[in-house]
């Protein structure tokens, strides 16, 4: 007896020293036996807990564990007279205050001699500080996951309203929510207005727009603070309650966007069910706030550079156009006043030449030098006129004014000349002919002041759509990256002319040189 005794209590004593908590339950789901832990873990006495459901000890319920929130694994165990193992949540008071805890259960039969299922015996295992270690990993995990989705979709433009609602759809998605916004500053009204919107109504989006600090969404951009609201239909706070009660709007966030220290907006998500939105919540909120707020910076700054390039290619076109009409002018006046006046000086001369009497062969000879110097400085003239404005480039088009400005140019230097036209040839606008022509009139310029070359090839090439140019030459050649950074020599800015006058166009300009290895300048512009 005393052996049987000591046996006991030995038994008692190991089963109390366990970490983990011990239940002996029987078939009526009452409680035959249990472990000091289980006590300490509830306060209360083995009197308070003997004969009490193991659902009402364990999770202040009145009735047994059922799915979908928990698994009771004392009927598995009853069922099939195997073990079973499942994690619940166990809610129990301590000092008057709730608490929550996981806890693992591996329940094991209690069988007589004969196999007979007695009794169930549940081990518990404290699992609370592991499983939300878990829970904030996943939870990590899922952050992680949304702000490389919302990354990617707000790199994918740099097109402002893409941005926002590509980046607005993601997050609805995210939160699991089917209604929300996007508001930005508007500087010329000073208000928060919607830019894009899901979920809401055309008239909700018109009457909300706020200033700083009316309603919710002025407040969040004022103070730059985020604002959760369980209900917004039922906050004093909102500024357009009868919209809102129209909408069904119920649980609702908004959080700032904010870049540099600067509000850009605020963007709004909203349920019409009723729903809270977490602490976590608002963390992933207001982390995916903070990329939209980049995205939106760089769209805006995106639209001023494009504004800026728009201005500047007018002005170039502007002065381009100017300098094209001065040459006109000149090229006129030349023609008009000063090439006249030199005609007619060569015929004068002439004229005085042959009216001199005979003896004055000294004063003719003179006079026919004056004449022929004349004469030549009004080829030149002529010359200078057509650089200045060929009329064949008016009257027959880029081909015939390119092939008379090559011919003309390169072979009075020594430059051989291979000069082709690909593809059916036609007319193309003015402007462009123009552009063509100028682009075309500096690379020959550079040839002959800097290549030493002796063969070139010019080609002009048609297409559907496109008009090609390529200009090749077998001399010197450079470095072309130095001659376009060095923007003080001549060579370097007539580069960035000819590419500024191409991407007028929309065209694209490359040039491929090497010291020694010749240059090929190639040109391509759409003229559809």
């Amino acid at each position: 007896m005393t052996v049987a005794k000591d046996s006991s209590d030995y038994l008692r004593a190991m089963i109390d020293s366990l970490e983990d908590e011990l239940l002996v339950i029987d078939r009526d789901y009452r409680i035959v036996e249990l472990s000091d832990a289980v006590l300490r873990r509830h306060g209360k006495s083995r009197e308070e807990v003997i004969g009490q459901h193991c659902y009402e000890i364990s999770h202040g319920l009145p009735e047994l564990c059922h799915p979908p929130r928990h698994e009771c694994p004392l009927r598995l165990v009853w069922d099939t007279g195997k073990p079973a193992r499942v994690t619940h949540i166990h809610v129990y008071e301590r000092q008057g205050e709730r608490q929550e805890r996981f806890v693992d259960i591996i329940a094991s039969p209690v069988k007589d001699e004969r196999g007979n299922v007695l009794a169930v015996a549940e081990a518990m295992r404290d699992v609370t500080e592991a499983k939300q270690m878990e829970l904030q990993i996943a939870e990590a995990h899922r952050s992680l996951l949304a702000l490389n989705s919302i990354a990617s979709v707000v790199s994918q433009s740099l097109d402002l309203d893409t941005v926002l609602r590509s980046a607005l759809n993601k997050t609805l998605e995210i939160m699991k929510v089917d209604t929300g916004g996007i508001l930005l500053w508007d500087e010329e009204r000073q208000m928060l207005c919607y830019r894009v919107h899901h979920g809401l109504s055309d008239n909700y989006v018109r009457g909300v727009c706020c200033q700083l600090g009316e309603g919710i969404a002025g407040k969040v951009a004022e103070t730059g603070e985020a604002i959760l609201l369980e209900d917004i239909s039922k906050d004093p706070r909102a500024a357009h309650p009868g919209l809102i009660a129209a909408e069904g709007l119920s649980a609702f966030a908004s959080v700032p966007l904010r870049s540099k220290e600067k509000v850009l907006g605020v963007m709004n998500i909203a349920s019409h069910d009723a729903r809270r939105f977490t602490n976590d919540d608002l963390q992933l909120l207001s982390n995916i706030a903070a990329q939209v707020a980049v995205a939106v910076e760089n769209a805006k700054l995106h639209q001023e550079i494009q504004h800026q390039d728009e201005v500047r290619g007018e002005l170039l076109r502007e002065i381009f156009s100017i300098q094209e009409e001065g040459r006109r002018r000149i090229a006129r006046e030349l023609h008009d006043e000063t090439s006249q006046t030199l005609a007619s000086l060569a015929a004068s001369l002439e004229a005085v030449a042959g009216a001199l009497p005979e003896g004055a062969t000294n004063a003719r000879n003179q006079l026919k030098k004056l004449q022929t110097m004349s004469i030549s400085i009004l080829d030149e003239m002529h010359r200078l006129i057509y650089e200045l404005r060929p009329t064949l480039l008016d009257d027959l088009g880029l081909v015939a004014a390119t092939r008379w400005l090559a011919e003309k140019n390169l072979k009075t230097v020594g430059v051989g000349i291979n000069f082709r036209v690909i593809g059916r040839e036609r007319r193309l606008p003015s402007q462009l002919e123009t552009t063509l022509f100028r682009v075309i009139q500096e690379a020959i310029t550079n040839i002959i002041r800097h290549a030493n070359a002796k063969r070139a090839s010019i080609i002009l090439h048609f297409t559907k759509g496109t008009v090609r140019v390529n200009i090749k030459d077998n001399g010197a050649g450079f470095d072309v990256e130095e001659a376009i950074s060095t923007k003080n020599r001549p060579r370097g800015l007539g580069l960035l002319g000819m590419k500024e006058r191409v991407e007028l166009f929309n065209g694209n300009f490359s040039i491929r040189s090497s010291p020694g290895e010749g240059t090929e300048i190639r040109i391509k512009i759409p003229t559809d």
